[in-house]
């Protein structure tokens, strides 16, 4: 179901192609409307561009349905868009884009808002609204564009206020999975010379994706942004646009989609090449069974008459008996995945034209953050298969080691009761039978055992990234308009871009386990 309502005196007149492309050689859109854009940083027809630029106006958006990203890849040749696991994302333009997984990757594909550019921006996860235009070059654009950008140039323009004019529309919607989205616009004039837009869209509907943990929906949106702008002319050569943007996110989206595999039983690839079957990745050959093996253990002198150890490389993994469902929007875990990112814009823009010279000031500061946690395996761990390790710990704890082993044993200090029991009040707190506790995800160096755990029914395994982003930028332009067979454009941009806090984390019971008894007294022994 979809409503629509359009209040005002006046209708936004279109002013680029659905798409175009400099090479069509034509003037005007699908619509009519003249094909203007700013790809060589000044307005001029398309027609008179000499580079490859495909353009969407607002109107083309709307009736294309482009909502995203996604959505625009679909309508544009030799560009592909996608996420990565670990929160980013690569615009690729004629194969080229950003193949590196690093947070401080430099995107060969620029992203820019009216001209200038955004560092690690959120705006593939929000929905497009209030645009004029949606611009797309591509080739090597870094000479106008004054930052690395080998493949090409995404540029949203946004809806600018309209001086003495009063607008008004709203857009609605509803759907499965109990979805809502609303998007509105208001243009109000302040006097003769003055305007205020304000802008915005709301996205709210429940996971698509089932649960069979515990029959619940996951990776659901609930998303918000919001766009003020100001428009000052005070004189037909001066012009004067301030705009500020704030887009938040927070909701169970899944970060990591879900894998299948064609299990490889012998757990030394974990998948075989074959073929992609709904399977489960054999668990012996992840990083925190191997670590949390007896064999493991047995290596590093503690013997195995002990019993301890999470599993063992030979029997049964973490994934024996696993089901994974055929179907792509049915998954199986017992973390719930949590997302939040939001991004601040503010930017301003002076022009002033002196006769056929003009001058173009242009600033902006950018703000984004990001904080992702899900189980990176998508999965429900097999807890018998560490069963008897549990048992063997909460013995130790409660009996110390037995008298008679043979030797070598590592130095237990002296091997009494005293040293396992705080490690399996902090791992197994109610018994070897009850909750499994994991290092929680924060920076304060804690972990389970400084108090700060996640506790389950099963052995969790759950990843986070997080980031903090903040630049900005500063950019003049000096062109000309002469009516002879010389112009020319003169800029010069400073931009600075610093990102703290990024850290990615991979937590998981076997790691904790391995830390406590085994590192520690290798340490000891002196080895």
């Amino acid at each position: 179901m979809k409503f629509n309502a359009l209040i005002g005196t006046s209708i936004l007149a279109m002013t680029v192609a659905t798409p175009a492309y400099a090479q069509s050689g034509s003037t005007t859109d699908a619509f009519g409307g003249e094909i203007v854009v700013t790809a060589q940083r000044q307005s001029e027809r398309l027609q008179d561009v000499p580079i490859a630029v495909s353009a969407f106006s607002s109107e083309a958006l709307e009736k294309q349905q482009i909502d995203n990203a996604s959505d625009l890849q679909l309508t544009l040749p030799n560009v592909t868009f996608s996420k990565g696991n670990f929160t980013g994302s690569s615009f690729t333009i004629r194969g080229i884009g950003d193949l590196c997984v690093g947070s401080s990757c430099d995107s060969a594909t620029a992203i820019h808002v009216n001209g200038s550019p955004l560092f690690q921006t959120r705006i593939f996860e929000t929905e497009y609204f209030d645009l004029e235009r949606v611009e797309v070059l591509r080739g090597p654009q870094g000479t106008l564009f004054g930052r690395n950008a080998t493949s090409g140039v995404v540029n949203f323009v946004t809806a600018k206020p309209k001086v003495g004019q009063f607008q008004a529309s709203a857009d609605g919607e509803y759907g499965n999975f109990d979805a809502w989205k609303v998007k509105g616009m208001v243009n109000i004039p302040l006097g003769d010379t003055l305007a205020l837009r304000a802008a915005g869209f709301y996205l709210k509907r429940d996971g698509y994706t089932k649960n069979l943990f515990d029959d619940s929906r996951i990776d659901g949106r609930d998303m918000y942004a919001v766009r003020g702008s100001i428009r000052w002319e005070p004189s037909p050569d001066t012009t004067l646009d301030l705009m500020g943007y704030y887009f938040r996110e927070k909701d169970d989206r899944l970060r990591i989609q879900k894998q299948f595999c064609q299990r490889d039983p012998t757990g030394i690839l974990g998948c075989l090449n074959n073929r992609r079957d709904a399977e489960k990745v054999n668990g012996n050959s992840t990083f925190p069974s191997v670590l949390g093996s007896r064999e493991v253990f047995a290596l590093n002198g503690i013997s195995p008459l002990l019993g301890l150890g999470t599993g063992s490389l030979y029997g049964p993994d973490a994934n024996a008996g696993a089901i994974e469902p055929a179907d792509v929007r049915t998954v199986n875990t017992d973390f719930t995945p949590e997302y939040f990112t939001d991004e601040i814009q503010a930017q301003a823009h002076f022009e002033h034209n002196f006769g056929a010279i003009r001058l173009g000031l242009t600033g902006i500061y950018q703000r984004t953050r990001v904080d992702s946690r899900q189980d990176y395996n998508l999965d429900v761990a097999n807890r018998a298969t560490i069963q008897p390790g549990l048992n063997a710990l909460a013995f130790l704890a409660a009996n110390g080691i037995p008298t008679g082993l043979p030797a070598p044993l590592p130095a237990f200090a002296p091997g009494s009761a005293a040293y396992f029991a705080p490690i399996a009040a902090a791992l197994i707190p109610d018994g070897p039978t009850g909750k499994l506790c994991t290092s929680n995800t924060n920076p304060n160096g804690l972990g389970v055992f400084g108090g700060d755990a996640v506790c389950g029914d099963n052995a969790l395994a759950f990843d986070r990234s997080v980031g903090k982003t903040e630049s900005w930028s500063g950019e003049a332009i000096i062109s000309s308009d002469f009516d002879g067979p010389f112009n020319f454009l003169l800029g010069g941009i400073y931009a600075k871009s610093k990102s703290t806090n990024v850290d990615y984390y991979v937590n998981a019971f076997s790691i904790d386990y391995f830390a406590s008894l085994e590192v520690v007294p290798v340490f000891w022994t002196g080895c």
